[in-house]
């Protein structure tokens, strides 16, 4: 796997660290393999203003913090029931995969992370839809007060 790749695949699971992590009830442990990355941001270095570089980082930056936020939020489940809570959570991370992939092809140049970024916008696009029918097919897991 290439440094870009893996780069972008680390950015993918930030949003669901952090929100784990504020999900996560107390004495509880992290999890696995994750500790320290919850609330890591894109080194922006020597981006001059205005750059291509620029524009791609403010872009990743942007779609972080709405899956962040759509994370936390957990839009139209209820905290207290696990398998709408992972379709709520879902939704927002996999946006964001496809967000992040539409920057890529926006900004990137290497063929192989463009077929890539094409790839992961037409299947989490699949997935975001069959998550948002199970929630809309679900009314009672997504508004009552738990199982």
């Amino acid at each position: 796997m290439t440094k870009p790749f893996l780069f972008l695949l680390a950015l993918t699971f930030i949003g669901a660290l952090t929100a784990h992590a504020q999900h996560n009830p107390a004495g509880t442990k992290p999890m696995p393999g994750m500790a320290g990355m919850a609330g890591m941001h894109m080194n922006h270095g020597m981006a001059a203003p205005g750059t291509p570089v620029a524009a791609f980082q403010h872009g990743m930056d942007s779609v972080m913090v709405v899956m962040d936020e759509g994370m936390r939020r957990m839009t139209g489940a209820n905290p207290n029931d696990i398998d709408a809570s992972f379709a709520a959570m879902m939704l927002p991370h996999h946006q964001g995969a496809v967000d992040m992939a539409r920057l890529q092809l926006l900004y990137g140049k290497d063929p192989a992370l463009r077929r890539l970024a094409q790839s992961i916008i037409a299947e989490q696009q699949v997935e975001i839809q069959q998550m948002a029918a199970w929630l809309k097919q679900h009314p009672v897991a997504s508004q009552s007060s738990g199982k």
